[in-house]
């Protein structure tokens, strides 16, 4: 019986916008080496065959430094850089940018297949970037298990909002706390949710026909890793499974799971205050989002294709290595038998 594990994981930036060129770093000094040190725990510990990362930041020496540390070969892609040539641009520290790897066991033969942009415009290459707005990316790669091709697909899809209600909920909290004074939000920002709503479902579609291509292609079952956004049971959830015929593990082997859990996952709090650390308010944006993070979630999901069974599968990087958790999501990880 051919066997495949793999864990996906939202490894989180550490970092809120503040202002049109910098960035803020909301966690304590060396928090980021200590959470690295966990991540890299957790893997050892559950020794999957292939591994997919959202949010990693700084490229590539984030891949570099989790290939060397687990004796696995990576692949990485910047989905987004900002304004930067040779490496050196705004926003400041972040490396040549924010974005995806695959990890994969040495011996299974990884190899980068297609990176495919979603959304978003600009030019962002490893060493040149021009962007104008969010861009969203797929990556994927194949490898071998016990010589069985299997087609390896990672992604982040754009942030909506989680559904109407909580955005209600959070205006009318901001009203009550003064930050607003108007009962209805302004035009610009109820434009701003609807065209992100809009972008992450037209980058759902696009990602459903792209890996639907890919089995079909190589003639290979896919394994898809992700940060959707959405929980289980969101229409575009099911609208996207009903399109590939996808198995969704959590909602499979435990469908009441949180993989954005305030209660449990102290990370989130570093994102959750409404003022900066020298206690001055952050913008309405941020503050609303604030609110919102608060709510518990699952937007990550491992997914599988046809000749993929579902054999077993859980909530990963839940548990502190060394009193610290490797991130402010909680990871998913499965195992699958390749059938016929």
């Amino acid at each position: 019986m051919t066997r495949l594990r793999i864990v996906n994981l939202n490894t989180w930036i550490g970092l809120l916008v503040r202002g049109v060129t910098s960035l803020e770093r909301i966690e304590p000094p060396g928090h980021k080496r200590r959470r690295f040190d966990a991540l890299v725990a957790e893997l050892e510990a559950r020794a999957p065959d292939v591994v997919t990362l959202q949010e990693c930041q700084p490229l590539p020496d984030l891949a570099y430094d989790l290939a060397d540390a687990l004796g696995y070969d990576q692949v990485w892609r910047v989905g987004n850089s900002g304004l930067r040539l040779f490496g050196v641009g705004f926003p400041f520290g972040v490396g040549r940018g924010e974005g995806l790897t695959i990890l994969a066991k040495r011996g299974l033969g990884l190899e980068h297949l297609e990176t495919r942009r979603l959304s978003g415009r600009g030019l962002v290459k490893n060493w040149i970037s021009v962007q104008f707005g969010p861009i969203r990316i797929g990556v994927a790669c194949l490898v071998h298990i016990d010589a069985r091709p299997v087609v390896v697909v990672n992604t982040h899809v754009r942030y909506g909002f989680p559904n109407q209600q909580a955005f209600d909920d959070g205006w009318r909290e901001l009203l009550e706390r003064g930050v607003v004074h108007e009962e209805t939000p302004p035009a610009w920002l109820l434009k701003l949710l609807q065209d992100n709503r809009a972008t992450r479902d037209l980058e759902l579609e696009r990602l459903a026909a792209w890996v639907t291509h890919l089995e079909r292609e190589h003639h290979a079952p896919v394994v898809l890793g992700a940060d959707f956004n959405l929980d289980p049971g969101a229409p575009q959830i099911d609208a996207f499974l009903a399109e590939t015929g996808y198995t969704n593990v959590l909602p499979a082997v435990a469908p009441d799971a949180l993989t954005w859990d305030p209660a449990r996952n102290y990370n989130i709090g570093y994102g959750t205050d409404y003022n900066w650390a020298n206690g001055k308010p952050k913008s309405m944006i941020l503050q609303l989002m604030a609110y919102l993070d608060r709510i518990p979630q699952t937007p990550d999901h491992v997914m599988l294709s046809r000749g993929l069974k579902l054999v077993d599968g859980g909530v990963c990087f839940d548990v502190p290595h060394h009193d610290t958790l490797a991130s402010d999501h909680f990871g998913v990880w499965a195992d699958a038998e390749l059938t016929g």
